[in-house]
């Protein structure tokens, strides 16, 4: 729960559409178990030598049957504790989520990067990941 806090917070800092709401904090519990009971998602995690290093959560998408594609992926969070970055363990964790997905017989895996998250954009397009689609808002 707490790497996943602090990549909320981290994100806030970006932009502040990603601020949780008072009291939160205790949902979080029940988010990240819901996702370990999803037959359709994955929740990978590596431990370090004194806790948890990092975790990287993944989900099945599906999409009607009159696409050709009729599923899709995304690595919905991915985090690294602060003090065991650079190590490999992000790219490590990516590439247990991928494999879990191809096992699935799944062809393509999505990711969003917020736009001021320049370090991500970076560690994304240099796992593979190239842009395609622009997620566009307005603030009214």
């Amino acid at each position: 729960m707490s790497l996943w806090l602090a990549l909320n917070e981290h994100h806030a800092g970006l932009d502040s559409a990603f601020a949780l709401r008072a009291g939160a904090d205790s949902e979080v519990r029940r988010l990240l178990e819901a996702t370990l009971r999803d037959a359709d998602a994955a929740l990978l995690v590596c431990e370090g030598e004194t806790g948890l290093a990092g975790f990287c959560s993944v989900r099945v998408d599906r999409a009607p049957r009159i696409m050709v594609e009729t599923q899709r992926a995304e690595i919905t969070e991915l985090i690294v504790s602060p003090g065991q970055r650079r190590r490999g363990i992000g790219r490590a964790l990516v590439e247990d989520c991928l494999s879990w997905l191809a096992e699935r017989g799944l062809a393509r895996c999505e990711i969003r990067v917020a736009a001021e998250n320049a370090e991500g954009g970076s560690f994304w397009r240099a796992l593979g990941f190239d842009p395609w689609m622009d997620v566009l808002q307005r603030r009214l």
